[in-house]
């Protein structure tokens, strides 16, 4: 009975444990902000991505010392335009149907969780704040794999 105890503790802790408190999270903000934002969150990703990657002021902009800090200073550089991006996009998404049930929402949270995971691999790491464990180093720092996880996210924002 302790070894059934034990299995179940260690799969829920660590990054299981991270994944569903942070899917519960960007789930509420799906149901509290609705479809047409949560959308426009999905396809703004990409174009904020290939922004931050080519913006050739990047390393002037850090004022943060520190690991934290600079980790801090270029989430907030990529923050700034994923959400103007994001602004743009909401506003020619008007049309999307805002009629949706809690099963988009979940998919939507899904790929905007799919979305973050891809930014903490691939684009600023979040090693300060967590450190994922081999198994999803291994899912993630694929470069073959990393094409298909870039894809998921669109897939999913098709079929809901």
């Amino acid at each position: 009975m302790s070894g059934i105890l034990s299995k179940v503790t260690s799969a829920l802790s660590g990054d299981v444990l991270f994944f569903v408190a942070l899917f519960v999270i960007i789930f509420v903000c799906a149901m509290y902000f609705g479809k047409n934002r949560m959308a426009s969150l999905v396809l703004a990703f990409y174009p904020a991505t290939l922004l931050y990657k080519s913006f050739p002021f990047l390393n002037k902009l850090i004022v943060l010392s520190g690991d934290t800090g600079i980790l801090i200073n270029k989430i907030v550089i990529f923050i700034v335009f994923f959400v103007l991006i994001s602004i743009v996009i909401k506003k020619y998404l008007a049309s999307y149907d805002e009629s949706s049930g809690a099963f988009s929402k979940i998919g939507l949270s899904l790929a905007i969780l799919i979305i973050i995971l891809i930014f903490s691999y691939n684009i600023v790491s979040f090693d300060a704040f967590h450190n994922f464990s081999a198994q999803i180093d291994t899912l993630f720092k694929n470069s073959d794999l990393i094409f298909w996880w870039n894809l998921a996210p669109l897939v999913i924002l098709a079929f809901i």
